[in-house]
């Protein structure tokens, strides 16, 4: 662009600064955006090379090159986390388990599966089979010669075990933290 050119558009934003700053303020929803993207504009104005002949429009060029400028921020906002975003993720608490969750975890795990091999084999199959593998109560029942009632019945004893297997070992967990407390 010609050093003329570039007068004629640098004076261009300048005179026609405080209506562009209004328009893009309504479109942008923000006169901070609206003044940030003119300021863009006239920093590419001095870097970019445009032939004045081909603008017929200073006013509307200009506002196109802001507009196109405020694109361009807003894809940079939304492709880099801000500070307050960072401060965020820093401040998440780890959810990995801790040593003693785990421990509680693999002693709960064990204590199903000692209950699962309590179980009469049949009751161990049926539970398997619907909990485990997915299977309908009428697949079960047309698989082990059982009504479905009773594939219900066999299920609904299989759960309440490993209900009472879960319950008592976490009963016993919870004396056991209460007495290693209390000896403190």
């Amino acid at each position: 662009m010609s050093a003329s050119a570039k007068d004629k558009l640098v004076a261009a934003l300048v005179s026609a600064y405080p209506r562009l700053t209004r328009m893009l303020a309504d479109r942008l929803g923000s006169v901070d955006r609206a003044e940030e993207a003119l300021n863009d504009t006239y920093v590419r104005l001095h870097r970019e090379s445009v032939q004045f002949s081909e603008v017929r429009d200073p006013q509307s060029y200009l506002y196109r090159m802001a507009m196109n400028a405020a694109g361009n921020q807003r894809e940079r906002d939304d492709f880099y986390l801000s500070a307050a975003d960072i401060e965020e993720l820093i401040e998440l608490p780890d959810e990995a388990p801790d040593p003693l969750r785990v421990a509680e975890g693999r002693s709960e795990l064990e204590a199903v599966q000692r209950a699962l091999d309590a179980l009469p084999e049949r009751r161990r199959a049926v539970f398997r089979r619907v909990w485990i593998e997915g299977a309908s109560y009428a697949v079960v029942a047309a698989e082990f010669g059982l009504a479905e009632r009773t594939a219900r019945y066999e299920l609904l004893q299989a759960v309440r075990a490993m209900h009472e297997a879960t319950k008592k070992n976490s009963a016993a967990a919870l004396q056991k933290r209460l007495a290693e407390l209390s000896s403190k």
